[in-house]
């Protein structure tokens, strides 16, 4: 069972999903030209392909695997699933104008992977299905210390050790690919047609409720989280199902996959919701399955 944390009474307005806005989470996938969220030749890197037939995206998404740092140094593989999501009941609120809610109760990760999920079949400009993208940061590992009873996801670093002569005079020969004294870094440089630098997983803190957010996503975009991010499992709202296809890595172990807690409201309070009620959040489906 799931360890669980206290929920602060805290409505969470719902965003449009841009990349900038997302960004301190993963990252969004879209066409940036159809969207506006990017002026062509801007941010990422295209090339034509296909005899000239088709303008190709490059680096669009980070797919990062951490599971060498597991603590059972078990490898992962790629995998890709397909899930298909209903859509969510929502609670009607007690509070002031009786608008509906989803209240938020678990949140999980996954902390030595990115995970992207990718619609199906969903127009982009069908409103009358949509999904909610529910995320929250990391708090320092010490914070709160309500993540003591389950397993540590992180290993403790190991070590290191002191780097010989021969390490140090090692880097001094030219490298066989390109003759020059030291690897190239990894950090690439823009347009330099080199992978964009990896960012590194989030820490092992639990979530900051406080500072959870909330965005509405269409047909035409995909999300990647980044490693170690906590977030809600998906939140379809509106008429249909929608048809996700997810890619990650996975290596088997449980407590290294996936990580939930649960959220526990005090007493009479509301806990975690997301207003998606008229008025609330503009443009969101009304006809939501209560």
């Amino acid at each position: 069972m799931p360890p669980s944390v206290p929920a602060p009474s805290r409505r969470i307005p719902v965003e449009p999903l841009t990349p900038a806005a997302f960004s301190p989470f993963g990252t969004v996938i879209e066409n940036p030209v159809r969207t506006g969220s990017q002026q062509p030749g801007g941010g990422l890197e295209t090339v034509r392909a296909n005899q000239g037939t088709a303008l190709k995206y490059l680096d669009v998404t980070h797919m990062t695997n951490f599971y060498h740092t597991a603590a059972s140094r078990k490898p992962a593989k790629a995998v890709m699933n397909m899930f298909v999501c209903s859509p969510r009941k929502l609670r009607q609120s007690s509070g002031s104008g009786g608008h509906r809610v989803f209240d938020v109760s678990i949140l999980e990760r996954h902390p030595f992977t990115s995970q992207t999920f990718i619609p199906m079949g969903q127009a982009a400009t069908d409103r009358s299905t949509q999904y909610l993208v529910i995320v929250a940061p990391t708090l320092p590992a010490t914070a709160g210390g309500h993540g003591q009873k389950r397993p540590p996801p992180y290993p403790a670093p190991e070590p290191r050790r002191r780097r010989s002569i021969r390490d140090i005079f090692s880097r001094a020969r030219p490298s066989p690919f390109d003759n020059q004294a030291a690897p190239p870094s990894p950090a690439a440089t823009k347009g330099s047609g080199q992978p964009a630098p990896v960012p590194p997983p989030k820490g092992p803190g639990m979530p900051d409720l406080s500072s959870a957010r909330a965005f509405i996503a269409h047909g035409n975009q995909a999300v990647t989280y980044g490693a170690g991010t906590w977030h809600a499992p998906m939140c379809v709202l509106g008429a249909d199902d929608i048809d996700f296809v997810v890619v990650q890595f996975a290596n088997g172990v449980g407590i290294e996959d996936c990580q939930e807690v649960e959220l526990e409201a005090a007493g009479a309070s509301e806990g975690l919701t997301v207003p998606v009620g008229e008025g609330d959040a503009p443009g969101i489906a009304m006809q939501a399955k209560l």
